[in-house]
């Protein structure tokens, strides 16, 4: 399987970041974990919020990777696996 486009997911399909990549790098290592393991996933640039040292806003893009809320828990366990934590969603 691997990535797909995000419309691809069928409407009503129940969708959930599993990760928040902030770096190129991260993003391609993302991919290729959630490849390997052979889940569905979306990849969609997001804008993120941040502060700098003057207190001022400024924003950077991130990669925010997708998948069906019932692959989640395979998802998240082949991130931890590799050691990809940084951006992982948190399971509760």
């Amino acid at each position: 399987v691997g990535r797909v486009a995000i419309e691809s997911f069928e409407e009503g399909t129940e969708i959930v970041r599993v990760y928040l990549a902030t770096s190129l790098a991260e993003a391609q290592e993302v991919e290729r974990v959630l490849s390997a393991a052979g889940v569905e996933y979306a990849v969609e640039v997001e804008v993120l919020a941040s502060r700098t040292l003057f207190g001022l806003g400024s924003s950077r893009r991130g990669a925010g990777v997708w998948v069906r809320d019932a692959a989640l828990g395979d998802a998240a366990d082949a991130l931890e696996r590799a050691g990809c934590l940084a951006g992982l969603v948190d399971r509760g």
